[in-house]
């Protein structure tokens, strides 16, 4: 700093003089550079009030701006001794620009000054760390006191930041930080936490799953959160996920220091969770390349755990088996005891509780035995071959391959398998996996024979739990009760209900059904009266009180066999089933009550006329007949099945669900009798003059659910007009996030870019010059976000559709008041199907004609940043053009500021053209006095 001079007296009394004001104390402290001015400014008291946060008229805060904090944050790392002088005397400021820099500053400057800012933190811990604060500062923070030596201070900020809290919510967890940033910023700080990290973030994971209800001294179900510890389950991060990987990759190298300290630390807890993830971090600890010396102990305390009793508790069973097979590459011969030990574990399981439920079947003890044994070897068969017949000795080995001969050889032993818990949702007395080892005759006869005791509160099993179980069962095994009569005399309606949506559910899933036990349960269910003979037990929703809901069911599962399917399809139903189903599905024709009951039951409900379809066995049944339809006028049953499905047409129907079906179903119906249904257009989907609400019903569905095809276009082309001119609402059939002229405007809009149809088509021409220009908008913004999705789109489709958007971008620059036609058009840009150099001066033009497209500039904005390599003075007026729309206090785009601002100044001051590189400097000390304090290096950065 020999270049500095610290202030004189008069010349700081001269200069606080001159500055009275926001904007000149701006100007003067925007361009500050020397640090020695800091302690000279204190001690005349330029620092000591920064502005409190203003409560405006309509309740809202707003925080002002304080120039002199960009100084402070500037000069930090020069005199980082004077700013802390400062900075800690700031601890009644509210200010969130304050809040902000007191993090930046504290996770840049040396660990040993850092550290003083800790009181003035402290006072901040109830009123909150600051909205304007950047998480990564507050994270940089805990890193630079842990990597700077302050380590007990770093572990007090990471404990305030990471560590979970309970909330007034009793099922939620709290974080200082958002779930996005903790899941994003703990690996970094876990990295720094280095030795003896396992033992600050352990207690974090136990913490959240104390709060969140997942262990106590009463139960422990922790183990749910990850079936395998080695990778999880989930699509998304979160806080107990993040937490779980921290504990893991900690663990590993704890486990290399010190094996025993560390399998103790995490045993200690009695949770299952931190069990899995001994085991796991035992199991990659040993697969690493570690010195002779430090694998002993790594392999002695996995013998430990392999025998330890907990291990074998079935939430382990996957990363019991990782270790076990680490174990067995590096000490193949000593395993021996592994035999003893799984033999206890299996022996366990034969207790009082299973044999009391098994009690409920029979009281033959012979029966009760042989049910254990089963129970038995299929615990273990899952063990063994978990673990492998490589990693097993011999007695094992051969135990294996003998339960495989017996069972069947377990395809996938360490994939997870399905976790059901008892506390959540109807409960079954017994699970699915317990089932699937009964034999027909057993299954159906304990779903005749188990009672319902319970009175409909807590976690008691019921009927309609159990027969959820039975569903789920008959979906991947069809045949669990094949060969079983008198199902509708000896079952309960909802068991009978429940098999009917597990065979057809099966049948989706590809399975081949028994045809002939199926066909004759829908035909006995569909005659039996709706009342039920059976005595109501449990609570208010604990079964079906009458035989409505399986019939109900029944006519779902014929819907699904009238399918038309191709010849390589898995579920080929025969011909002669087919005309049973037929059959059935025609026979309801004369049933003139259900269309009664959808009318009643569906005139409170809110649901969209598609979605009742869905729900309702009216509307159901009537799409089975579409199915039926679809076969073609070769059947037996075609004139029919159309005749049955007209008259239903003809119905008066409040709601629409029926004309939902014939949406969703037309482009089947069309593909058999294409006469018949242009015959009957008008009649259906409306015309050009009008449409009634039904016809705008089966227009809106068809076209929401079908993809754009020419020839149902050319078909519902004088409907879409109709819509178009309504002078009301159109009618919505299926409520989804696009307006239904949106969705006609993209069919439309997909034709013109295929070459199918051109600009002057009636139905094109009506749709651009007559529709909301909103809708317009949003149409060809979301050809052009499917492009996005798109892994290749064609040159010839997308030369089409740039020459379109060229001709709204003509009828914008003639008629501006329509500028908002424009505003899907940064989906263009982000697309990446486009040259730079054809998006971005027409994304100029756009932004110069509906500046409302800066509030979609976060969507572009690196798009925008890497385009200044290509043109930097077009990319700077754009840039300039979005930032137009800024948040009342000034502060700008969070993500433009992050992804484009730096490289498009940087690209406009080194471009060589000085009058852009003047502009571009006045233009970066502009957003400067907005609160952007680090931009100016972000800038000569990228510059130097």
């Amino acid at each position: 700093m020999e270049k500095y001079r610290e202030p004189t007296d008069e010349q700081l009394k001269e200069v606080l003089r001159r500055i009275p004001t926001l904007q000149l104390r701006r100007a003067f402290f925007e361009g500050l550079k020397n640090p020695l001015w800091v302690k000279a400014l204190a001690k005349q008291g330029a620092f000591a009030n920064p502005p409190e946060p203003k409560v405006l008229d309509d309740g809202s805060v707003r925080d002002i701006y304080w120039p002199e904090i960009d100084y402070l944050v500037r000069v930090s790392n020069e005199v980082p001794v004077d700013v802390v002088d400062v900075l800690v005397k700031l601890t009644k400021s509210n200010n969130a620009w304050v809040k902000r820099a007191v993090f930046e500053v504290g996770s840049s400057i040396p660990a040993d000054q850092a550290v003083r800012l800790r009181p003035l933190i402290n006072f901040w811990v109830s009123t909150g760390f600051g909205w304007r604060t950047d998480p990564r500062h507050l994270v940089g923070f805990a890193t630079n006191l842990l990597s700077g030596g302050q380590r007990e201070a770093g572990i007090w900020f990471a404990n305030l930041l990471f560590k979970p809290m309970k909330t007034k919510r009793l099922d939620k967890t709290g974080t200082a930080l958002e779930e996005y940033w903790y899941a994003h910023e703990l690996p970094r700080l876990v990295e720094k936490l280095g030795g003896g990290g396992l033992a600050v973030v352990l207690p974090w994971l136990v913490v959240f799953e104390r709060s969140n209800g997942h262990f106590s001294k009463k139960s422990d179900i922790s183990y749910f959160a990850r079936d395998s510890i080695r990778v999880s389950d989930r699509e998304y991060e979160d806080v107990e996920q993040a937490l779980i990987d921290a504990v893991r990759d900690l663990a590993i190298t704890a486990m290399k220091q010190d094996p025993q300290k560390s399998r103790s630390l995490l045993l200690d807890t009695k949770m299952i969770l931190t069990r899995k993830i001994a085991l796991f971090s035992l199991s990659e600890a040993i697969e690493q390349d570690v010195d002779e010396s430090g694998m002993a102990p790594l392999l002695d305390v996995a013998y430990e755990l392999l025998l330890d009793e907990p291990s074998l508790s079935e939430g382990c069973r996957i990363d019991y088996a990782d270790l076990a097979r680490a174990f067995a590459k590096r000490r193949p011969d000593s395993l021996e005891k592994l035999a003893t030990a799984l033999d206890l574990a299996c022996a366990r399981l034969d207790d009082e509780r299973l044999r009391e439920w098994l009690a409920r079947e029979t009281d033959d003890p012979a029966a009760i035995n042989k049910s254990v044994l089963q129970y038995q070897d299929a615990w273990m068969h899952r063990w063994l071959a978990a673990i492998g017949s490589d990693a097993l000795p011999a007695e094992l080995r051969d135990r294996l391959a003998e339960l495989d001969a017996r069972l069947g050889v377990i395809e996938s032993p360490r994939e997870p398998s399905s976790t059901i818990t008892s506390w959540t949702g109807p409960n079954s007395p017994i699970t699915q996996d317990e089932m699937s080892l009964m034999s027909p005759n057993e299954l159906v006869a304990h779903l005749e024979s188990w009672h319902d005791t319970g009175n409909g509160f807590g976690p008691e099993p019921s009927h309609e739990g159990q027969g959820r179980s039975v569903a789920a069962l008959l979906t991947t095994s069809p045949d669990a009760i094949a060969g079983v009569e008198g199902l509708v005399d000896r079952l309960r309606p909802t068991y009978l209900r429940s098999i009917m949506q597990g065979w057809e559910a099966a049948v989706k899933a590809g399975l081949t059904l028994n045809w002939e036990q199926v066909l004759l349960t829908a035909r006995q269910i569909l005659a039996h009266s709706d009342e039920s003979g059976f005595p109501a037990e449990g609570g208010r929703f604990d079964e079906d009180l009458d035989f409505r809901p399986a019939k109900e069911a029944v006519v779902g599962l014929l819907e699904e066999l009238a399918k038309k399917r191709d010849e390589g399809s898995n579920v080929l139903v025969p011909v002669s089933i087919l005309n049973q189903v037929a059959e059935l599905l025609l026979g309801a024709a004369n049933d003139k009550t259900e269309f009664s009951r959808y009318v009643v039951g569906a005139k409170d409900s809110s649901m969209d006329a598609l979605t009742l379809s869905l729900n309702w066995r009216w509307p159901v049944w009537l799409r089975g007949l579409t199915h039926l339809i679809a076969h073609g006028s070769e059947t037996g049953w075609f004139e029919a099945a159309r005749s049955a499905f007209e008259d239903e047409l003809a119905r008066d129907d409040p709601y629409g669900a029926s004309r939902a079906v014939l949406g969703e179903g037309l482009a089947r119906l069309f593909i058999a009798d294409q006469e018949w249904v242009e015959l009957r257009r008008g009649d259906w989907f409306g015309a050009e003059e009008d449409s009634s609400r039904n016809q705008q019903f089966a227009l809106s569905v068809a076209v929401a659910t079908h993809r754009y095809h020419k020839q149902l276009l050319e078909l519902l082309g004088p409907a879409m007009i109709g819509a178009i001119r309504s002078t009301e609402a159109v009618a919505v059939g299926w409520r989804t996030e696009t307006d239904p002229l949106q969705e006609i405007g993209g069919w439309l809009v997909e034709a013109v870019i295929r070459g199918e149809q051109t600009l002057d088509d009636p139905v094109v021409t009506v749709f651009f010059s007559e529709a909301p220009v909103d809708v317009r908008g949003g149409a060809m913004g979301h050809v052009a976000w499917r492009f996005m999705r798109a892994d290749e789109v064609s040159s010839g489709i997308r030369d089409k559709f740039a020459t379109l958007w060229d001709s709204r971008l003509e009828h914008v620059r003639e008629h501006p008041a329509d500028k908002e036609e424009l505003s899907g058009f940064y989906w263009v840009v982000k697309s990446g199907k486009f040259e730079t150099g054809w998006w971005l001066p027409r994304l100029k033009e756009v932004a110069s004609l509906d500046p409302t497209l800066g509030r979609q500039r976060y969507m572009i904005s690196e798009e925008l940043g890497s385009s200044a390599s290509l043109d930097p003075h077009a990319a700077f007026d754009v840039l300039r053009l979005l930032l137009a729309v800024q948040d009342e206090d000034g502060l700008t785009s969070y993500g433009l500021m992050r992804d484009a601002v730096p490289q498009i100044l940087a690209a406009a001051i080194t471009s060589g053209d000085a009058n852009l590189k003047a502009d571009a400097e006045r233009y970066m000390n502009q957003l400067g006095e907005q609160g952007n304090l680090q931009l100016e290096s972000e800038v000569r950065a990228l510059t130097s």
